[in-house]
């Protein structure tokens, strides 16, 4: 286990607030072009901590209702809470730093952090 996720956070936030999370962790593999065996490991702790077939079906809705980087970018505006900001942050930045953090990763980190004033 990489230490990366929390996940019993993650299984109390909203359903609007996990398949933001969800949303934003496909954006985050596909932002430098390649999928890491890191970046898959870090994901596979999530899943397994969260519930694999949970996990999995809600990276296929979020697929589903935010398809793109657009769509994505409005529902982060959406997530109001704080503490689930800090979450969805910390779950998105330990699956960033699982490899190397590439310039369009850092990118998103940033745009979460300066939209949540974190």
């Amino acid at each position: 286990m990489s230490g990366v996720t929390d996940a019993n956070g993650a299984r109390a936030l909203g359903s609007e607030e996990q398949l933001v999370l969800a949303a934003l962790l496909r954006l985050l593999v596909r932002l430098d072009g390649k999928f890491s065996d890191a970046e898959q490991e870090a994901l596979e702790d999530i899943a397994t901590d969260f519930g694999e077939k949970t996990f999995w079906q809600l990276m296929d809705e979020a697929g589903r209702q935010l398809p793109d980087e657009a769509a994505i970018r409005a529902g982060v505006g959406r997530v109001g809470g704080p503490d689930a900001r800090e979450l969805i942050y910390k779950l998105v930045l330990g699956v960033a730093q699982s490899d190397c953090i590439q310039g369009r990763e850092q990118g998103l980190l940033d745009f979460l952090r300066q939209t949540w004033k974190l």
